[in-house]
C-alpha cells in the first residue's frame, strides 16, 4: 500500500471531500515502538508521548509547521491555508479546538499557490506570527490574534529558489533575527538555500544574508526551532520508495552563518520503522520541569494512508554516545 501512496505526488491541499466544519480534533495515544513497547529512546529523545489526530472537519490536516504555545496549547499552518489550534487534555479530545482558515488564505483570485503555509514563527513579547508560503515564495506577518495579514514581503533572493521550494522552516530567533530554510537546492550538490535575516523581514530596512544547509544524505529541513542554549534543531525528513518516511534531527549552530558559507548539521537522534514515524514536518520546544520539550507534528499530505501525529519527548544532550544514526533493525539501509 505505501507503494501507491508514494508514488502519487504530494498535492496536499488539492482534494474532494464533503464539507464539514465541526470543530473537534481526537486523540489517541499511541505507542513509540508496537515491537518493543517499553523503547524510550531515539538518540537524544526520551520519548514521552505521541497521539494521532484526527477531525472530520474537511479542512484538516496538511499540518507543515507547529508552533508551541503557552498553558500547554499549540497552532499549526496547513499547505492549505488553514490554521489548526487546540490544546492537550487527559480524555480523548482537544481542548478548545478551531479550525479555519488564515487571513488572506481565501477570496477571489485567491488559489492554492497563494495559501500553501508551509513554516510558522513567533515573537513571544508581542505575539506576532510570521508565516513562510512555499508556493510563491512569500513571508506574511500577523498580530497575535491572527485576525488579519499586516505585512508581507516577497524577498528578492527568494525568488532565485525552486519552484514549489520556498520557506519550508523560519524560525524568529532570541535576538529578533530571522533564518529561512528552502527546500530547494544550492549551487552545489546535497546544499540547500537559506536567508539570514537581520531582523523583522516584513520590515523595510531589513537585509538578507544568503548562506546554505547540508541536510543528512538524502533529507530535506522541513522545520527548525531554536534552543534555550542558542543552538537550532532542525527536523530533516525523508521519502523514498518502498521504504517509506524517515526524520532526523540536526543541531546548527547559528553563530556559524556567514554570506555563502554552508552549515552542516550534526544528527542526534533518527526516527525510523518501526519507530512511530510519517511525513515529519513540524517542530517546537517548549520548556517543563527544567526539561527541553520537543513537540513534532505530521503532515497528513490529506491522504487516507497518512496520519497526523503529534509526538512529546525530552531531549538530553548529554548522553555521551546518541544512537543518533543506528537504524532500527532491520533497517539499516536506510542509511
Amino acid at each position: 500500500m505505501i507503494l501507491s501512496l508514494l508514488a502519487v505526488p504530494m498535492i496536499g491541499g488539492h482534494r474532494v471531500h464533503r464539507e464539514n466544519r465541526t470543530q473537534s480534533i481526537g486523540l489517541r495515544a499511541l505507542q513509540f515502538d508496537e515491537t518493543q513497547p517499553k523503547r524510550r529512546r531515539a538518540g537524544s529523545l526520551i520519548f514521552l508521548k505521541a497521539w494521532e489526530l484526527t477531525s472530520d472537519n474537511s479542512d484538516f490536516g496538511g499540518i507543515s509547521a507547529l508552533m508551541a504555545l503557552p498553558n500547554d496549547r499549540f497552532v499549526g499552518v496547513s499547505d492549505a491555508g488553514t490554521l489548526v489550534g487546540f490544546g492537550l487534555s487527559n480524555n480523548q479530545t482537544a481542548n478548545r479546538p478551531f479550525i479555519a482558515a488564515m487571513p488572506g488564505a481565501v477570496g477571489r483570485n485567491v488559489g492554492y499557490i497563494d495559501r500553501d503555509a508551509e513554516s510558522i514563527a513567533r515573537d513571544p513579547v508581542s505575539g506576532q506570527f510570521w508565516v513562510g508560503y512555499e508556493g510563491k515564495h512569500a513571508i506574511r506577518r500577523f498580530p497575535a490574534s491572527f485576525a488579519r495579514v499586516d505585512g508581507m514581503i516577497r524577498p528578492k533572493p527568494m525568488q532565485y529558489w525552486s519552484k514549489n521550494s520556498g520557506t519550508e522552516a523560519l524560525v524568529r530567533l532570541k535576538n529578533g533575527r530571522f533564518i529561512a530554510f528552502s527546500e530547494g537546492s544550492g549551487p552545489r550538490d546535497r546544499e540547500f538555500s537559506a536567508l539570514a535575516f537581520s531582523g523583522d523581514p516584513v520590515e523595510p530596512g531589513t537585509s538578507a544574508t544568503p548562506f546554505y544547509y547540508r541536510p543528512p544524505s538524502g533529507y530535506k529541513a522541513t522545520d527548525a526551532t531554536q534552543l534555550p542554549d542558542g543552538r537550532l534543531l532542525i527536523l530533516n525528513r525523508r521519502v523514498s520508495i518502498p521504504k517509506g518516511f524517515t526524520a532526523k534531527l540536526t543541531l546548527v549552530d547559528p553563530n556559524a552563518i556567514r554570506r555563502d558559507a554552508t552549515l552542516t548539521g550534526q544528527v542526534i537522534a533518527t526516527l525510523a520503522p518501526p519507530l512511530l514515524v510519517d511525513n515529519m514536518e513540524g517542530i517546537s520546544v517548549t520548556q517543563e520541569e527544567g526539561r527541553t520539550i520537543v513537540w513534532m507534528i505530521s503532515d497528513n499530505n490529506f491522504m487516507i494512508l497518512q496520519r497526523t501525529l503529534l509526538m512529546k519527548f525530552a531531549l538530553d544532550l548529554d548522553m555521551k554516545k546518541p544512537e543518533a544514526d543506528r537504524a532500527a533493525p532491520g533497517f539499516e539501509s536506510l542509511d
